[in-house]
């Protein structure tokens, strides 16, 4: 099984669920205070797509920007990810994260989100 993020310029990101779901778990903890963003990731779940285009303005901008900030400390290895104690599962989780992060910052509604991407980063920190 697949998820789909469908975003506003109508562009999309396609990952296995297992991506989707350790994602969604992160973002679940991070923004726990915050139940629209967490029932949308978890609804996006359950339905296989996260339509973000679709989405009331307001809501969409939260989900972005908490994907973003989730996907970028993930890369950065704040946040540790899909199995950080093995490399190449864990290099295969921070590439379709650094994807997503790509994505998102492509889109010009987004906010004052200000993404630097370094695709090896969870590499580097992963050796550290």
């Amino acid at each position: 099984m697949s998820v789909i993020i469908v975003f506003p310029d109508g562009t999309d990101w396609f990952k296995g669920n297992w991506v989707f779901r350790q994602l969604a778990h992160d973002l679940s903890d991070r923004y726990n205070s915050d139940a629209e963003v967490c029932n949308a990731v978890e609804a996006a779940q359950a339905l296989g797509a996260l339509d973000l285009k679709a989405m009331n303005d307001g809501l969409r901008r939260r989900v972005m920007e908490a994907l973003s900030a989730v996907a970028m400390d993930t890369i950065k290895g704040i946040i540790a990810g899909w199995r950080p104690d093995d490399a190449k599962e864990h290099a295969l989780y921070c590439e379709a994260v650094s994807e997503l992060a790509k994505s998102l910052a492509s889109q010009s509604n987004i906010g004052p989100i200000a993404l630097i991407i370094r695709t090896n980063q969870c590499e580097l920190n992963q050796k550290e």
